[in-house]
């Protein structure tokens, strides 16, 4: 509501924050020049340089446009990539604690290297006391190098979605890091690290033919928590946060606190993803033959039995329905007279009775869980993988195991556990990066205090700019009518296309499932024959092999 009394009054906030972080790119692109003709040795030392003048009293903010020369410089030597002035914005936009919101295709990886570099030269206070017990009080008497084990900066943390983005993006961007003499490690699941206990540092030198261990050696993952810059999913950070809750001895900890972090597709971890809880659990010692009982009373009841809130994933009795389970089961679920006073067997048997009803009526087979091989396997809600070895908790996964007729396996009991939103809610500075986050503002600011902002594409800045040599355009499609935007030269009298802006079409609503799914083939047919590939998404397995079948026919 503020922000809208906000734009009524003074206009658009967001495009004065991104007018003065323009002024600043003036001054950083200035340095390019200067930083293209200083020799290797010469860039590779500015990391020092920056971290001596830190130990002297400067701050990041005072060292920012030197640093952003910096990693452009080495990017653009090490893997010929320049960062475009709309990724300074962005890099501008994250370290300053703000929720970038950068289109598909802009460069976000890329522009996550500038705050991720400046944050991580940051100096550890350990290693501080360490640096003056070894070399003195005076700063321009230490190396920067580990003392004792410790690391010279805090470390910095890049969140990503998946194991697969983690590894690409942490070998995709090490080389500058490296070049700069910033190591770069990468956590990954479980099932590939040893239950958990190692991760890995990228080595560039280390090449194996299978991807997920190409340049990439395997560490005791505290040495992965020790590098300047880890990669990794939100789940694996916040598993180690519960297993270092859970350790008997401090030498047993990974984690080394929480500095800084980015958190690619921060709308899907920080909003989607938040109250969704992170659990550790270990074996009860609970009868599997009840959940059989209640799966087979469940099925025996009628829709005038049970309410359901499926956005709660809640379901409850009626007054008729809780009669009906009693006489099915034959004993009452609790005194007519003294609702409020149940024994501890009535306790048990009303939550074997909630996951029962759960598992009936609200987790769905081939979209929340596939039964493969005898086991009950979950079907990530946002990313549609599969998860094998995962469970959920409470009884609800032997509730499904009974439903299913399958082997009903000992129910867990819970260790540890904290939600998304809880974890990242610690860190000191956090900020993100998402194709879609100005949607969500209140959402981001009432919880987090993070202010996402749009910034513009390269060629909307570029052609933005008073010394342009773009004009911007808008035509029309002959067939269909819609309109779209495109760039020509302004010194181009025909006025011929040659950038062209995203079309962003509207949604199509068809009357039925047949049409929807005819208009999708035929859609897939149309850009197959002409060469371009396509992702479908889909909301289930069962819609993902409904498509599938079709397309074979075709």
């Amino acid at each position: 509501m503020l922000e809208k009394i906000v734009r009524l009054v003074g206009g658009d906030p967001h495009k004065k924050i991104i007018d003065g972080f323009s002024e600043e790119i003036i001054g950083i692109n200035d340095l390019e020049n200067l930083y293209e003709g200083l020799s290797e040795g010469e860039l590779q030392s500015k990391t020092d340089l920056f971290r001596l003048r830190l130990a002297k009293g400067e701050t990041l903010e005072d060292i920012l446009p030197e640093v952003f020369a910096t990693v452009r410089e080495a990017s653009k030597r090490t893997i010929g990539q320049r960062h475009y002035d709309v990724q300074m914005i962005g890099g501008i936009a994250m370290h300053r604690c703000f929720v970038a919101e950068m289109r598909t295709g802009e460069g976000k990886t890329l522009g996550a290297t500038l705050p991720l570099y400046l944050n991580g030269l940051e100096l550890s206070l350990a290693w501080i006391k360490k640096a003056r017990a070894t070399w003195g009080e005076d700063p321009e008497n230490w190396k920067f190098i580990p003392v004792d084990g410790l690391s010279v900066g805090r470390g910095v943390h890049l969140i990503t979605v998946n194991d697969y983005l983690a590894r690409r993006d942490a070998r995709w961007m090490a080389p500058i890091f490296n070049y700069l003499g910033l190591n770069v490690g990468v956590l990954q699941m479980a099932a590939r690290t040893e239950h958990g206990k190692k991760a890995f540092l990228v080595n560039l030198e280390n090449k194996s033919p299978q991807e997920d261990r190409n340049q990439l050696d395997m560490v005791l993952r505290e040495k992965a928590y020790q590098a300047d810059i880890l990669y990794g999913t939100n789940n694996e950070f916040g598993f180690d946060y519960l297993r270092d809750n859970m350790a008997m001895r401090l030498e047993d900890r990974v984690q080394r606190g929480h500095h800084y972090a980015i958190i690619d597709e921060v709308d899907n971890v920080l909003i989607d993803e938040a109250r969704t809880p992170l659990i550790i659990s270990g074996p009860s010692h609970d009868d599997p033959e009840w959940y059989r009982r209640m799966a087979t009373v469940v099925k025996k009841l009628k829709a005038e039995d049970y309410e359901i809130s499926i956005r709660d994933r809640n379901i409850t009795l009626t007054p008729l329905g809780e009669m009906h389970v009693e006489e099915l089961l034959g004993q009452p679920l609790g005194d007519p007279d003294r609702p409020e006073d149940i024994t501890q067997e009535q306790a048990k048997l009303l939550g074997y009775l909630e996951q029962a009803l759960r598992a009936e009526f609200i987790f769905k087979k081939n979209k929340a869980y596939l039964v493969q091989a005898g086991k009950v396997v979950i079907v990530d809600d946002f990313t549609g993988r599969l998860m094998p070895g995962r469970r959920w908790s409470d009884g609800l996964h032997q509730a499904i195991e009974a439903k299913e007729n399958v082997k009903v396996q000992g129910e867990n009991v819970t260790y540890a556990t904290v939600t998304i939103q809880n974890y990242f809610r610690m860190y000191e500075k956090l900020s993100g990066m998402t194709g879609t986050a100005v949607t969500e503002s209140e959402e981001f600011n009432e919880i987090y205090g993070l202010d996402p902002i749009p910034i513009p594409t390269n060629l909307d800045y570029i052609s933005a700019l008073e010394d342009t040599s773009l004009v911007t355009l808008k035509a029309k499609e002959p067939d269909s009518g819609f309109e779209y935007t495109f760039y020509a030269d302004k010194e181009d009298q025909e006025q011929k296309h040659l950038y062209w802006k995203r079309k962003d079409y509207s949604d199509l609503i068809y009357l039925s499932e047949e049409a929807k799914l005819r208009a999708i083939a035929e859609e897939i047919l149309t850009f197959h024959i002409i060469g371009r590939p396509m992702l479908v998404g889909t909301t289930s397995v069962e819609n993902s092999e409904q498509l599938s079948n079709r397309l074979e026919e075709m």
